[in-house]
């Protein structure tokens, strides 16, 4: 096993959408592996395949907290099939180091993917659980969406960037939600941590 180097956003593999596994072979095994070890050693919570260079639809996740722990999990070729309400979640990404920025997610998803066994499954994440936003965050990687493209505070943000040397937020890359802005609206706007 091996830990891998993470791409920085700029990178432009980080916008490329990945593609379906068809089977769990030795090499996707040793893939995932090296996967949670590079994950573990920079102390995330999430990585998808796209940001150790890896143009596959795979992530995994451990969302172990002080308060609760969980199985280490892994999601191949994941769809979320039923989205429900809107929340303000802050967010940091293992690409963006040294920068959290709060942005709009589902607060309760219905998620489809396949485990490392090759079995599909069909899973209700509870709402507002670190776990929801996560799968989120790693889901959109697969396609090359970025959790600065559902920023709040896009200024701000930007000011974050550039205080770490990374690039400015790509305006033709936000997201445009009319379905969470209508919730959010008349919600309050307090971030989840």
């Amino acid at each position: 096993m091996a830990v891998l180097k993470i791409l920085n956003y700029g990178d432009p593999l980080l916008r490329k959408k990945a593609e379906k596994v068809h089977k769990v072979s030795a090499k996707i095994q040793k893939l995932i592996d090296d996967m949670f070890d590079t994950m573990y050693a920079n102390n995330g919570v999430g990585l998808a395949a796209n940001q150790v260079g890896e143009l596959k639809r795979i992530f995994v996740l451990d969302c172990s907290t002080d308060e609760e722990s969980m199985p280490q999990m892994v999601f191949i070729n994941p769809v979320i099939i039923k989205k429900i309400g809107a929340i303000v979640s802050r967010e940091g990404c293992l690409s963006f180091p040294g920068v959290y920025t709060d942005v709009k997610r589902y607060e309760k998803i219905l998620v489809r993917f396949m485990d490392v066994k090759g079995k599909t499954k069909t899973v209700e994440i509870p709402e507002n659980t670190l776990l929801c936003r996560a799968i989120q965050h790693e889901l959109d990687h697969l396609d090359g969406v970025l959790f600065v493209d559902h920023v709040i505070d896009r200024f701000g943000t930007d000011q974050l960037l550039s205080e770490n040397q990374l690039p400015p937020i790509e305006a033709d890359f936000i997201v445009d939600e009319p379905e969470l802005d209508s919730i959010l609206s008349t919600a309050n706007l307090t971030p989840i941590e």
